[in-house]
């Protein structure tokens, strides 16, 4: 780990202390990292240098899901890296995969002050991002929506708000109005990293049965162990709960057992899923798993 005051080891004893009560004074930027993981060593060294070079602007704070597997349980860490904001005790917004050093510096640039205030009309709209991925994060999807909608109303191109708008349409349901968002976005973010895990994101949800939750599906395969039709929603239903190891087991099952099911949506999903996790290492894994279940 670099030499510096703004880059911090978590643990159980201080991770209130660092990422909580902290994020009051200054933003807290978290590293969920593993040594295992090849693209959190890749993003490791930016991270850092992006904390000595902002200088106090942000806290960097690293926590080893190894060493500490009960706070990444508690937080939900599926996938690694996946590094997280935290802004007057809240969690404000997140990126998982290891994004370049431009990215890093976009995403960081819409929560950190700069060194000098800005004097054009950016500001006030990712403020609004940013206050939408809080009330999204606290629970509130409607507000986030309704802000965001009159935010785009106001700059139709942004893509900012319009990837922060068809995040929060695919969670209520409305995919429709998420796909315009992808639609609208300009040309230089429609094949962003962003925007390919909405994408993704909205192939998999549009499989989606509403009606039913991962348990019940879980509780009507275990009755019916042969059920494929079954096995493919409970694989949509975990993937879109977060469980992305477990969608991707059910989903290359089927190909394995039944290749040609549903005229092979269940490898098409994989792939959707694939362009979720980004730089996951499980996008690798599985790769070469979907590769010899279909050689």
């Amino acid at each position: 780990m670099a030499d510096s005051p703004h880059i911090v080891e978590l643990n159980e004893e201080n991770f209130i202390d660092v990422v909580v009560e902290n994020s009051v004074n200054q933003p807290v930027l978290v590293d969920f990292w593993a040594d295992w993981c090849g693209p959190c060593k890749s993003l490791m060294p930016i991270l850092e240098k992006l904390a000595i070079e902002y200088d106090g602007a942000f806290t960097l704070a690293k926590l080893d899901t190894e060493a500490h597997p009960g706070i990444a349980q508690q937080l939900g860490i599926r996938s690694l890296p996946t590094v997280k904001l935290f802004k007057d005790k809240q969690l404000v917004d997140e990126f998982m995969g290891a994004l370049p050093e431009t990215e890093v510096r976009a995403f960081l640039d819409k929560h950190v002050s700069a060194a000098e205030p800005a004097e054009d009309d950016e500001a006030p709209q990712d403020s609004t991002v940013a206050q939408a991925m809080a009330l999204f994060e606290s629970g509130d999807a409607e507000a986030a929506r309704t802000l965001l909608q009159e935010a785009q109303a106001a700059d139709p191109s942004n893509a900012d708000i319009l990837l922060a708008l068809g995040q929060i349409c695919v969670s209520t349901g409305d995919l429709d109005t998420a796909s315009s968002c992808l639609s609208a976005l300009p040309e230089e973010a429609k094949n962003g990293d962003a925007a390919n895990r909405l994408t993704g994101t909205i192939e998999i949800a549009r499989e989606a049965d509403t009606s039913q939750s991962v348990t019940s599906l879980q509780a009507a395969l275990d009755a019916d162990p042969d059920n494929t039709s079954i096995k493919y929603q409970l694989a949509i239903a975990q993937a879109l709960a977060g469980d992305m190891e477990s969608g991707l087991e059910s989903l290359l099952d089927i190909v394995r057992k039944e290749p040609g099911f549903n005229e092979g949506a269940p490898r098409k999903k994989m792939l959707a899923l694939f362009n979720v996790l980004g730089a996951d290492p499980l996008v690798g894994q599985y790769r070469r798993k979907l590769a010899t279940a279909l050689n």
